[in-house]
């Protein structure tokens, strides 16, 4: 009995000694729980620019034919450089023209001279008529020689002037003020009428083509209103569609943006079968002459998106082409919503086009971490 009483002291004396020890001792402070950012989704309104590849041109491009035939004797531009209307672009050898122009102008002098006799004769046997000396035959013959001759005139007088007129082909003038570039015509080549010359650009005013996919026509439609009238598609209301859709901005080869705006000014009605695309034109005020034909560049449509939902974009995990976004739910777990997206243009944030909707709460970093069920509060 004793011995049973002395081994229940031992223990208890052994127990209030590691009890004291312990008091004196820190105990070891628990993990922080992991802080979450969250977001709840409202909508917002939000501008994104759509980008779509174009080639711009002169909205005047005047392809230059010579009018006579011959060898080119002279070139008077450099490519790529501007020449005003009516400048002389290519002389044509004359020589050939001058001649007919002397001979027509000699077969203008034989018919007037015959002319002017045929009318001396006409006069001098309407004398004769008056006195009865000769027939009415007679008389007639000689007005029908003197008709015939001054036709003879008019007809030299034609050639004369279409002898001119060749001789002046002979220098071939731009039809407009603009950029000229040539077609690999240089002086001692052949001019033929089946053939252009050179192509003349009045850029003062560009056009910039660029296609929609069907789907994006789709949406244009329906955001803008936009619908297929006389002229082709129109805005509401018969509107010109330009006014009916936003400005445009033109991003060139460089990553330089192009000060003027432009305005759509056609859109095809027709969506082509082999590409599944719909040309697009808009047009531009070029005042600096800084756009050329056959530059390439970007149109920029901004859009505005009006009760979108955006997310940062660390918010999301990619898995393979899809995007994947943690929702919260009551308890404070978290579930993986597929979602579908459109980037936004800095790169910063996605809008949410279907897999969540306003009020959804969801996080917003540290989202690798987290797994279906990890509860965040």
């Amino acid at each position: 009995m004793k011995k049973h009483y002395f081994l229940i002291c031992s223990a208890l004396l052994m127990a209030c000694c590691i009890l004291v020890s312990c008091k004196g001792k820190k105990q070891p402070a628990q993990a922080p729980q992991v802080k979450y950012e969250t977001k709840v989704l409202q909508p917002e309104t939000r501008i994104y620019n759509m980008s779509f590849p174009a080639t711009t041109s002169g909205t005047t491009e005047i392809k230059v034919y010579p009018q006579v035939e011959g060898i080119i004797t002279k070139k008077n531009f450099t490519t790529g450089t501007k020449v005003n209307k009516d400048q002389t672009v290519y002389i044509i050898d004359p020589t050939e023209y001058q001649l007919s122009v002397k001979a027509a102008e000699a077969n203008l002098s034989v018919a007037t001279a015959r002319m002017e006799t045929t009318k001396l004769q006409y006069e001098s046997n309407q004398e004769l008529y008056n006195k009865k000396i000769i027939s009415d035959y007679v008389l007639q013959t000689s007005l029908n020689d003197y008709n015939s001759a001054k036709a003879s005139v008019l007809q030299a007088e034609a050639q004369l002037n279409i002898a001119r007129t060749n001789l002046g082909y002979c220098n071939v003038t731009a039809p407009v003020t603009g950029y000229v570039d040539a077609n690999g015509f240089d002086e001692g080549d052949m001019a033929t009428r089946s053939n252009y010359l050179c192509t003349v650009s009045d850029n003062s005013l560009v056009d910039a083509d660029f296609s929609f996919t069907e789907t994006q026509l789709l949406d244009m439609i329906k955001r803008f209103k936009l619908r297929i009238g006389s002229k082709g598609m129109e805005g509401p209301n018969g509107k010109f569609i330009g006014d009916a859709m936003p400005r445009l901005q033109l991003k060139l080869k460089d990553g330089s943006m192009y000060k003027g705006e432009g305005v759509v000014t056609k859109i095809e009605a027709i969506v082509n079968p082999t590409t599944g695309t719909v040309l697009c034109t808009a047009e531009f005020e070029n005042p600096n002459g800084i756009l050329r034909s056959g530059m390439s560049a970007n149109i920029i449509i901004p859009i505005t998106m009006d009760s979108v939902l955006c997310v940062p974009q660390t918010a999301a995990v990619r898995l393979q082409d899809q995007m994947m976004f943690y929702r919260i739910k009551d308890d404070g777990t978290v579930e993986g919503m597929i979602c579908k997206v459109v980037p936004s243009n800095d790169g910063k944030e996605y809008y949410i086009t279907d897999g969540l909707k306003a009020g959804d709460e969801i996080v917003t970093n540290g989202v690798r971490k987290l797994s279906n069920g990890t509860k965040v509060r």
